[in-house]
């Protein structure tokens, strides 16, 4: 007996025969388990380490990770998708693409640690206990150039043995934090405590690659496609820095404009949204390789994957928003007590972000595909400069709600600034079609029944 076998008749018979689609279900699953698994207990011991260490202590711990991650994107240098991408063309080249994505990693992440320091020095003078906990993130940019691996099953569809590696560090790294917790420890242990996840998530990705044939030995650094594949993803590493500052800046910038108190309460909020932010990329992980062929095979099996793709995107983000939304008083009471009361309403307008975020991946995939990378880069860059504007406006009245409502703004901004761009009217269609309850309950109950 296979586990379609539970299903309705009609969705059974597609993913049966679908080209691929049990290889994509498949991985969805295994990505959807691994974050699932860290929603679950992430929730549970991060809420606990939020209650231990209170807003003060809490907001601090929150801005140094916000600040460093600022600069992340330098380490990452926009090449998941590129890499992949060329993994799928070309799998002999294994060893020279995830060798030299590994070099261009931890060349980056070098510059990310220095660029944080220096930064954080410049904007609290004086503060050492940020600057150790900044250091300790922007530490994890570096141990995370192992990530070059997972390009490698991402282009297999085979995730699941990142999963393995990264579940079981932080599995470890969260019986770490339980153990802080019980010893009373100083915010900076738990700063340490994040770094620990990441290497043992990298010394497991190497024993899983290594399992499977894989050798750390012949990888190669070549200089060449160093250059081609810095060439390709240079849009989408500025793309990148425009999405870690509509992203984080908001927390930043309540750390500078207010205290670590009002970071703490807005990050409490943001956690329970953000647990839900692994749905889009689990599936647009799983769906990119299928894309890839489809755009090869044709325009109208393109399109329909597309649609498809956004619709379940969106009806997902819909329905999480909508509960989270209307649940925040409970869901904030319940989870961190009356010292944080404050985040109910930054909740309450911060939980319709997901709609937007999570078809901003699906058509950021669209525009990947589609070697638009310039778009990507011109709608993030946008939206940065929407949420920087909106946060000086709207955290000096309104704190915490303020920077709820520029980020939710913003997001928006990115998703469907597509309207504006040459070529993304159809796009932009699509998207509001997803959007269209009727039509999306329809089409569920005509594949259920079909």
């Amino acid at each position: 007996m296979s586990w379609t076998d539970f299903l309705p008749g009609g969705l059974r018979r597609r993913v049966e025969t679908g080209v691929g689609a049990r290889a994509v279900l498949s991985n969805i699953t295994w990505l959807s388990f691994d974050r699932v698994v860290r929603m679950g207990v992430g929730l549970v011991v991060g809420v606990w380490v939020a209650r231990f260490l209170g807003p003060g202590d809490y907001g601090l711990l929150s801005f140094s990770l916000a600040f460093a991650s600022l600069l992340g994107p330098i380490a990452f240098l926009g090449l998941d998708s590129i890499v992949v991408r060329e993994l799928v063309r070309s799998p002999d080249r294994r060893e020279e693409l995830v060798g030299t994505a590994f070099g261009l990693k931890a060349a980056g992440g070098v510059v990310a640690i220095v660029l944080s320091v220096v930064l954080a020095a410049l904007l609290r003078p004086g503060d050492n206990l940020t600057l150790v906990l900044v250091a300790i993130a922007a530490t994890i940019f570096l141990v995370q150039s192992f990530d070059a691996i997972d390009f490698w099953f991402q282009s297999r569809v085979e995730s699941r043995y990142t999963v393995y590696a990264k579940n079981a560090a932080f599995i470890i790294a969260s019986v770490f934090r339980v153990i802080l917790i019980a010893v009373g420890a100083t915010v900076v242990a738990f700063g340490w405590a994040g770094l620990l996840e990441a290497m043992i998530a990298s010394l497991g990705l190497l024993l899983v690659y290594w399992k499977r044939g894989g050798q750390f030995a012949a990888w190669r650094l070549d200089f060449t496609t160093a250059r081609t594949l810095l060439t390709a993803s240079w849009p989408l590493l500025l793309a990148g820095l425009s999405v870690a500052i509509y992203m984080r800046i908001d927390q930043v910038m309540l750390g500078y404009m207010m205290d670590d108190v009002a970071v703490g309460t807005y990050s409490a909020a943001s956690k329970v949204v953000e647990v839900w932010y692994f749905i889009p990329g689990s599936i647009a992980a799983s769906v990119f390789p299928a894309l890839v062929k489809a755009r090869e095979t044709g325009e109208g099996v393109y399109k329909k994957r597309l649609q498809l793709f956004y619709d379940s995107i969106s009806s997902i983000g819909l329905i999480i928003s909508a509960l989270v939304s209307l649940g925040s008083g409970f869901l904030i009471t319940l989870l961190y007590g009356d010292q944080y009361q404050g985040a109910i309403p930054i909740l309450t307008i911060y939980a319709w972000a997901s709609v937007p975020v999570f078809l901003g991946v699906a058509t950021g995939q669209y525009l990947v595909l589609e070697n638009k990378i310039d778009v990507l880069l011109y709608r993030t860059l946008l939206g940065g400069a929407t949420n920087v504007a909106l946060n000086i406006v709207l955290i000096p009245p309104l704190g915490g709600v303020g920077a709820a409502v520029a980020t939710l703004v913003s997001q928006c901004v990115v998703t469907f600034s597509l309207l504006f761009f040459h070529g993304g009217g159809g796009q932009a269609r699509a998207i509001l079609d997803s959007l269209n309850p009727v039509r999306l309950v329809r089409n569920t109950v005509r594949v259920l029944k079909a």
